[in-house]
């Protein structure tokens, strides 16, 4: 393992960390992991190609030790640990809002031109799934505006989302009480509209560092009782008639991927399609109903191996081909 490139996975018992670690496992890249938590994971032990690796407190933790360090922590655990990483020598790519905007430091995700650089940024999920679907349709017919209907799965919020829904689930099916603690009420069973959150904002400005130009969007946002997976409903207004089979043509080559089962008249689901698959979905594309003049179109992704993971993986198969 010497020749091996090492990496550390900051965050590594969390959503983003344990996709990650699933990808690099099924990878065939020579790497050499240090697994970092807080404290109160030290000591777990994670399994990796057949062979159990501890984890490590991130406190503390010499990142000389390590090539490149991937940040799937929230804000203010990258605000304190990142710049010792990159005082280190390390590389460093970060999924937190950290990096996200921060003026030198580029917003990549998959597919990207990877620059010579030692602090990259990985976007939020939900601009990640839309930007190649909407650059796709802006080249071809101008968008104008924008407005995104977001399932948004419990794993958005993270581990402990995934929890509350099982444990919720569970308790009522055998009908017992629960108490809500990281949603403000039920979740299980329920949809619960996000109001007053960022994501407009927000994703307005990751979208500026990912797309070729720049237009209006509006997002509204509903969580669901789902474990993994975006659901996305797009209404595009466009300067152009855009026909459809060329466009389709052209979203397949931005590498949106058609459902492969037939017996559902092509629809995606986050269940049957995207959890734990690699790839963003492409389903119902049909023009705007006259006198408006556009497109609508659904995507569907895993949030957390495709609008997360999978953008880390190919930056580090980059830099490691480099090397």
């Amino acid at each position: 393992m010497d020749s091996a490139f090492r990496i550390a996975i900051v965050g590594a018992t969390g959503e983003v960390g344990k996709a990650l670690l699933a990808q690099l496992d099924e990878s065939e890249l020579a790497v050499q992991l240090s697994l970092l938590a807080s404290e109160a994971s030290e000591e777990e032990t994670v399994m990796f190609r057949s062979r159990p690796l501890m984890v490590e407190a991130l406190s503390g933790f010499d990142f000389s030790q390590v090539q490149a360090a991937v940040f799937a922590v929230p804000e203010e655990v990258a605000e304190q640990f990142l710049p010792q990483a990159l005082q280190a020598g390390c590389k460093v790519i970060d999924h937190s809002t950290f990096s996200r905007l921060a003026a030198g430091v580029p917003l990549l995700i998959a597919g990207d031109d990877v620059p010579d650089a030692s602090h990259v940024a990985v976007p939020g999920a939900l601009a990640a799934i839309l930007a190649p679907a909407l650059e796709a349709v802006d080249v071809l017919g101008g968008i104008e505006s924008a407005e995104v209907v977001v399932l948004s799965p419990v794993s958005a919020v993270g581990r402990a989302g995934v929890r509350e829904l099982a444990g919720q689930t569970g308790e009522l099916l055998n009908a017992r009480g629960i108490e809500p603690a990281v949603f403000p009420v039920q979740i299980a069973f329920n949809t619960l509209p996000v109001i007053g959150e960022q994501s407009a904002e927000n994703l307005m400005d990751e979208l500026e560092g990912l797309l070729s130009s720049t237009f209006p969007v509006a997002v509204s946002e509903v969580r669901v009782p789902v474990f993994y997976g975006l659901t996305l409903s797009l209404s595009l207004r466009t300067r152009a008639q855009l026909p459809l089979e060329g466009l389709a043509k052209a979203l397949q080559a931005a590498g949106l991927r058609r459902p492969d089962h037939e017996s559902d008249q092509g629809v995606a689901t986050p269940v049957t399609d995207a959890s734990g698959q690699d790839g963003v979905y492409l389903a119902g594309l049909q023009e705007l109903p006259a006198p408006l003049q556009g497109v609508q179109l659904w995507l569907v992704a895993d949030n957390v191996r495709q609008g997360a993971a999978r953008h880390s993986l190919c930056i580090l198969e980059n830099w490691i081909k480099r090397l």
